[in-house]
C-alpha cells in the first residue's frame, strides 16, 4: 500500500516550494511518493528524480489545453500547451502516461461537462484536492462522478506551498514501487484517498494566486505572463539558477 500525492508543485513553475523543500515535507509526512506536475516544464520532475532518496517520483505535468487542464502522470517529455484536449490525451498517452481530469467539478476550475468527458480516453478523475473549497461537498460530487463514468480515483495536495505538500494523497494497492507498475494499478482503479483539506490560509493563497494570473493573462501579453507566472520572485536567488 503506497502513499502518493499526486498533484505537486514546485518553484520551476508557480509554486514557492524549492523541489528540496518539497521532497523534505513529503518524507516528513510519511509519504512514499509525489507527482511532480508543474505547469509548461518537467523540470521540476526531472531534478526530484536526481535527489529523491527512498521516494517513489512520477514525473508529471498540469497541462493548459484550449478546453480545460489536464494533469498527465508518468510522461518523459513536456507537452506544449494549447492544444486542443483530443491532441493533449493522445500525446500523453502516446509516452505511456495517465490522463487525469483535475479539480473536475469546481466553478472556475472546471471545464469540462460529464457529456464531455464520456467521449474523451481519459484515465481518472482527481476526485480530492487539498485546496478545495466546501471539501466534504465537491469530494461526494467528484466520486459520483468518477463511478457513472467509471474512472479510477486519485487525490493530491496541489501543493503551492511546501507546507502543504501531502495534505491530500492517493492509496495504491500496489506491491511494487516502479512506475509502471504503479501506473498500471491506477489504471486499474486499485486506489482509495487520504488526508485532509489544506489551512484555510493556503487556499486563500492559491486562489488569490490564480485571480492575479488570470488577470496577467487578460491584461498583459502572453508571453510576459508566462515569464512571470512561470518564475516566482524566489526563484531567482536560488544558487543553482540558471535560464531554463
Amino acid at each position: 500500500m503506497l502513499k502518493i500525492d499526486m498533484h505537486v508543485h514546485t518553484w520551476y513553475s508557480d509554486s514557492e516550494a524549492s523541489v528540496s523543500e518539497v521532497l523534505m515535507e513529503a518524507e516528513r509526512k510519511g509519504l512514499d511518493g509525489l507527482a511532480i506536475t508543474d505547469h509548461w516544464t518537467i523540470k521540476g520532475a526531472i531534478e526530484a528524480m536526481k535527489k529523491r532518496g527512498k521516494l517513489i517520483i512520477i514525473p508529471g505535468q498540469e497541462i493548459e489545453t484550449k478546453h480545460g487542464e489536464i494533469l498527465a502522470l508518468g510522461i518523459k517529455n513536456k507537452i506544449r500547451a494549447k492544444l486542443s484536449i483530443q491532441e493533449t490525451i493522445k500525446r500523453i498517452h502516446a509516452q505511456g502516461g495517465l490522463a487525469i481530469v483535475p479539480h473536475p467539478t469546481i466553478p472556475l476550475f472546471s471545464v469540462l461537462n460529464e457529456e464531455e468527458m464520456k467521449t474523451l480516453p481519459l484515465d481518472g478523475i482527481e476526485v480530492f484536492s487539498a485546496i478545495t473549497p466546501i471539501p466534504g461537498y465537491f469530494l461526494r460530487k467528484n466520486i459520483e462522478l468518477a463511478r457513472r463514468l467509471r474512472l479510477s480515483m486519485v487525490a493530491g495536495s496541489d501543493s503551492h506551498y511546501a507546507e502543504t505538500v501531502g495534505d491530500a494523497y492517493t492509496i495504491i494497492y500496489c506491491r511494487s514501487r516502479k512506475v509502471d507498475d504503479i501506473l498500471r494499478t491506477v489504471k486499474l482503479g486499485r486506489t482509495s484517498i487520504g488526508g485532509r483539506s489544506s489551512g484555510l490560509i493556503f487556499k486563500w493563497k492559491t486562489a488569490k494566486d490564480v485571480i492575479l494570473h488570470t488577470a496577467y493573462d487578460l491584461l498583459i501579453d502572453r508571453k510576459f505572463s508566462e515569464i512571470k507566472r512561470r518564475k516566482p520572485l524566489r526563484f531567482f536567488f536560488k544558487k543553482e539558477y540558471s535560464l531554463l
